[in-house]
């Protein structure tokens, strides 16, 4: 077996086992959303960014189907996201927000650069990691401000019915 399967074959098991790890009981419905709409939007962006030669995986699952590697796309880029929203610091100022934001998309290059470096999973090369940065940044915006639209309450709940001046 190859070094690129074993690595799949790692981030298979790893990635599943931390989220099951990470997320508390009371935010599963979040998580499942956040994982699903970010595979969504790695998705659409790989096919794009593959189809006009800026992204490649020379080694993946279904050489014939796609250009593009499911594992990340399936996985790992969601899992980030989920992560990213959990740890998401929601009361603090923005300057602690943004930073979130840098360091969460740093750790997702960084983690790209290593398995791009020690594997062929993934081809990685300067310009692509500056465009990856982007693109990452862009999905995790994306990706909050959908997953805050969806935790707002319903409209016709009882919190949010108006009261008049008496409170009635």
């Amino acid at each position: 077996m190859t070094v690129e399967r074993v690595a799949q074959i790692v981030l298979w098991v790893v990635f599943p086992l931390l989220l099951y790890k990470v997320t508390p009981r009371y935010r599963i419905r979040e998580v499942v959303a956040v994982f699903l709409f970010f595979q969504m939007l790695t998705w659409l962006f790989s096919i794009g960014l593959t189809y006009f030669d800026l992204l490649s995986a020379p080694v993946r699952e279904f050489q014939e189907a796609t250009k593009i590697n499911f594992t990340f796309e399936y996985i790992v880029f969601p899992t980030f996201a989920v992560l990213f929203q959990l740890w998401y610091p929601e009361n603090s100022g923005k300057v602690r927000q943004v930073f979130h934001y840098v360091y969460s998309v740093g750790a997702i290059l960084l983690f790209m650069f290593v398995l791009g470096k020690t594997t062929e999973l993934m081809t990685v090369k300067p310009d692509h990691l500056y465009r990856s940065a982007l693109n990452f940044s862009l999905e995790l915006l994306v990706s909050r401000r959908y997953i805050g639209w969806l935790k707002k309450e319903k409209p016709f709940s009882y919190h949010s019915r108006k009261r008049d001046v008496y409170g009635h």
